[in-house]
């Protein structure tokens, strides 16, 4: 009777172990998909993110600035403090 269940336990862990190979390369690959998730969205990786994304409305595809968009921010900026100046004064 032990020969049985030996076998039958040899049996179960040839059954079992691409199963445990499977699950640990899946828990490995989750592993590696957080750590870059967390690099993704650490502060500075946002903040790079940002000032790439704003430097990309700014400079055409060569590099070049867009002086009409630079023009509109400067226009819109001197706008809003020649208001808050005005409503200070009156």
């Amino acid at each position: 009777m032990s020969e049985n269940t030996e076998n039958a336990k040899n049996t179960e862990n040839a059954h079992l172990a691409p199963l445990q190979t499977e699950v640990e390369v899946a828990r490995e690959a989750f592993i590696n998909s957080v750590t870059q998730l967390r690099e993704q969205t650490s502060a500075a990786a946002l903040a790079q993110r940002g000032l790439s994304a704003a430097q990309g409305w700014f400079t055409d595809d060569f590099g070049a600035i867009r002086t009409k968009r630079v023009a509109i921010v400067g226009a819109v900026v001197v706008g809003v403090i020649a208001i808050k100046l005005f409503r200070r004064r009156g």
